[in-house]
């Protein structure tokens, strides 16, 4: 039962300092003079959905070859029909969204690519095959990820989660506290 779990409150912690990370940064979207950082904001849901994806498929402290596999399960779960379509289809939103953010500070593609906080797309990550233009709608975005972070944790505390593949991800690893 994930309650017993040595790492239960852990993770409830790590939501949390998540969730509210996040939303005090959209917050800075209302300051004109501010402005929130929405680049920073993209790559920040990009590897926050990469760690819930690796206690999702319980990928060890040291596997450095599965980022791409927990970052493309996680996405699955923000909106299976839609996220899961365009990994069918070979779109690269691990390399291109993920690794363009973290590695060369933009959205890696051919086409054009835009982040913008509103709440204007109907998924965080909105791609055109037609054009190959992105956009990453990081308020979006944000409630597709707090859904299915709920959703995981919820499916922990009912046991249709697996419980062991989470706690062998997060064993040897440092404990929010």
């Amino acid at each position: 039962m994930f309650t017993s779990s040595k790492y239960y409150n852990s993770v409830l912690k790590v939501r949390e300092f998540m969730f509210n990370d996040i939303e005090k940064t959209l917050c800075l979207a209302v300051n004109p003079q501010v402005g929130a950082p929405n680049f920073l904001l993209a790559l920040g849901l990009c590897c926050y959905t990469e760690y819930w994806g690796k206690l999702l498929k319980g990928i060890k402290k040291n596997d450095r070859t599965s980022s791409r596999k927990a970052f493309n399960a996680f996405l699955r779960r923000l909106d299976p029909v839609y996220y899961g379509t365009l990994l069918k289809n070979n779109v690269n939103l691990y390399g291109e969204v993920r690794c363009g953010l973290a590695h060369a500070y933009l959205i890696e593609v051919n086409g054009n690519a835009e982040i913008n906080t509103g709440y204007k797309g109907l998924h965080g990550i909105e791609y055109d095959q037609t054009s190959k233009n992105y956009i990453f709608w990081t308020r979006t975005y944000f409630d597709e990820f707090k859904s299915a972070v709920n959703r995981y944790i919820n499916g922990l505390e009912t046991g249709k989660e697996n419980l062991q593949k989470m706690e062998d991800s997060l064993n040897g690893r440092p404990e929010l506290i």
